[in-house]
């Protein structure tokens, strides 16, 4: 059975310097894991879903280093357009659905790995919040 371990949220700082949480909510980035991990977009903020269609992507491995920012340029390549091997990457992707790392590494484009290091400083930058999914019960039985 598959289902969702984590979720990441991409958005504003809420309140004075970030105290009140995130808002708004423009990106939830979704970590699925079964057999493999993957990664999926949920879009609150219309206009950051990209022309492309790549729904999915697969790391390397377990809550691998690149996991993270390579979800990012996949499902918000807004944020990056302006870096240098975009324009590549956004031809070579277009009709892809999913980016498979793991399984598939042959079919990454080939200038992925070029776009994420001039990605690098601009993701250090976005406001991005981690929630571990963990059920309310085992929760309140852990305090």
């Amino acid at each position: 059975m598959a289902g969702f371990k984590r979720i990441y949220v991409l958005g504003g700082e809420g309140g004075f310097m970030g105290a009140d949480g995130v808002n708004p909510i423009d990106l939830m980035i979704l970590h699925g894991v079964s057999d493999r991990e993957w990664l999926e977009p949920h879009y609150f903020e219309q206009s950051l879903k990209p022309k492309w269609k790549l729904r999915v992507i697969v790391p390397e491995g377990s809550d691998h280093l690149n996991d993270l920012i390579d979800a990012c340029i996949a499902f918000c390549p807004k944020y990056f357009k302006d870096c240098p091997s975009f324009a590549k990457v956004e031809l070579q992707v277009k009709d892809m659905q999913r980016l498979d790392f793991h399984a598939r590494p042959d079919e990454i484009p080939a200038d992925w790995t070029k776009l994420r290091e001039e990605a690098r400083p601009i993701f250090d930058q976005l406001n991005i919040w981690k929630a571990d999914l963990q059920l309310i019960s085992e929760y309140n039985n852990d305090k």
